[in-house]
């Protein structure tokens, strides 16, 4: 049989912002837009499962519009008999005190099939078929088996798991992670944490990081979200076609948003240096009307740029990008474990930017943050400490915030 593959479709986000404005509602079309891409898709090569690993939706919480539409986009693969078969995600799960998901919603209305393990009173993880609410469904003599999302608890499902499965059979793992330090990225998973199931699968469908990843030794597939969660992800993004009988992968990208992303190294933060190199970039890297414009600024370690950031980015929607980031790196550049790194940062400088001491320096704080994430690994305990001292410096300088 032939399966497709793809994870983090995060339907119903719309960007931070005003939720009336042109790019929250446009972006708030792409995501569906590249959905709608992957079921026709399916349809038109007339696969014999659609897997959906995870985070279907951006919020546990759906308004009736998000709701409705993909109802009606399953419905395009039930009218076809392709049966879909999902997990929850770490955006998308509900635990038992908060009632049903929309996940389990869309089971009951037989939509799709949600696989989901369970922990039995005595603390046993139970990965029955799912006949009896559980997490494994059998479809052409190939069996899926749903692992979910579960953080840290990873490696006891596994251990859970590897018990049940027959090497004999062709046996699809969903699991909401991808291999990674969990240390770094909460969610992922070391290669190690597999051991209980090595030599007993085909194919792991993963998902949780935004860009794609494959692990061909441990047969660990990641398609990456279909469009840009966030404006600072990288390419790789789209589903995998996987052919139990062949074994062989395809992997195919979606259709997003276009999204320019260009970098400036300056040897100092002078205005002058950075407007001659901007310009030089926006000749060789031109602003294309509708698009996503990222613009990394590379500086050395304890420099401060003289230029507006925000500015920059007005000039850029100006010239027709639907959206402009620009940004500051220092050193290495931006710290880069998956895609992940950049949902952590904008959860972090939300929680900066409503301290009153350290709102005006949040991007900053969050620019640190991932330096001293790098210097900590590196064990570079005399860069990690000179970070921290040009941000308290400045802090106590009441400097502005230029970033």
């Amino acid at each position: 049989m032939k399966f497709l593959h793809c994870s983090d479709i995060h339907l119903g986000r719309k960007p931070v912002g005003s939720a009336f404005s042109e790019y929250a509602n446009q972006r708030y079309e792409d995501y569906f837009r590249a959905f709608n891409y992957i079921i026709e898709f399916a349809v038109e090569n007339s696969v014999d499962a659609f897997l959906i690993s995870g985070d279907l939706f951006d919020k546990r919480e759906l308004s009736p519009d998000v709701l409705e539409r993909v109802e009606k986009y399953l419905d395009m693969l039930k009218k076809e008999s392709i049966p879909v078969i999902a997990i929850e995600g770490n955006h998308d799960r509900i635990f038992a005190i908060e009632g049903r998901s929309w996940l389990e919603y869309l089971s009951r209305e037989k939509s799709l099939y949600l696989l989901r393990p369970k922990v039995l009173e005595n603390g046993e993880i139970s990965f029955v078929e799912r006949s009896g609410g559980g997490a494994m469904i059998e479809i052409n003599d190939v069996r899926f088996y749903g692992v979910g999302y579960q953080g840290f608890s990873f490696p006891q499902y596994f251990q859970a798991l590897g018990k049940v499965l027959d090497p004999s059979k062709t046996n699809v793992i969903l699991m909401h992670t991808a291999i990674g330090n969990p240390d770094i990225v909460p969610g992922c998973v070391k290669v190690k944490d597999l051991d209980p199931l090595i030599g007993k699968y085909d194919y792991i469908a993963g998902g949780h990081i935004h860009t794609k990843r494959i692990q061909q030794d441990e047969k660990f597939f990641v398609p990456g979200a279909p469009e840009y969660w966030d404006i600072k992800e990288k390419n790789g993004k789209g589903f995998f076609v996987y052919d139990t009988e062949t074994k062989e992968v395809e992997f195919h990208e979606s259709a997003k948003r276009k999204k320019i992303s260009v970098a400036i190294s300056l040897e100092s933060g002078q205005a002058t240096e950075f407007s001659k190199h901007f310009n030089e970039v926006l000749e060789f890297d031109p602003v294309e009307k509708g698009c996503l414009y990222v613009l990394e600024i590379r500086i050395p370690f304890g420099t401060f740029l003289e230029t507006d950031l925000s500015q920059v980015e007005d000039e850029i929607e100006r010239k027709g990008a639907l959206k402009a980031y620009a940004f500051t790196t220092t050193g290495k550049g931006m710290v880069e474990e998956g895609e992940m790194i950049a949902e952590i940062g904008i959860m972090e400088e939300d929680v900066i930017s409503k301290n009153a001491t350290f709102a005006k320096y949040s991007k900053e704080v969050v620019h640190v943050l991932e330096n001293l994430k790098r210097f900590h690994q590196e064990k570079n305990t005399v860069e990690a400490s000179d970070a921290l001292n040009g941000l308290f410096n400045r802090i106590l300088s009441g400097e502005d915030d230029v970033d």
